[in-house]
């Protein structure tokens, strides 16, 4: 999809991504991603890796601290994501950097 100085081209992003505990989310091949919100003068960006983790027990999203993030993101048109929320995230990149597969989402303002 992208390409980058640092990486190359990463295969197909994820369709959906699912909280599974804090900073984990799994996708629809049971991938584990790692996550972590970013913010930087009032925009939120999403920093997601593919790394293997055990996925070990899920957590009811209501057992989760507040948060940024949301519980789920849904592969839409273009290159966007749509949350749990019904925010819109504009995937900033998606790279393979040092052999580690890459996402950043950046929030859109609602109108």
């Amino acid at each position: 999809m992208a390409e980058g100085e640092e990486g190359g081209d990463a295969r197909a992003p994820p369709v959906r991504l699912w909280v599974r505990r804090i900073g984990v989310y799994c996708d629809e091949n049971q991938k584990t991603w790692l996550v972590a919100s970013e913010e930087e003068a009032d925009t939120v960006k999403a920093r997601i890796r593919r790394v293997r983790v055990p996925l070990g027990q899920a957590l009811c999203p209501s057992h989760l601290p507040a948060s940024q993030l949301p519980h789920m993101w849904q592969l839409s048109e273009g290159q966007q994501y749509r949350d749990s929320n019904s925010r819109i995230w504009n995937i900033e990149h998606h790279l393979m950097i040092m052999g580690v597969e890459e996402l950043l989402l950046k929030l859109l303002p609602s109108d």
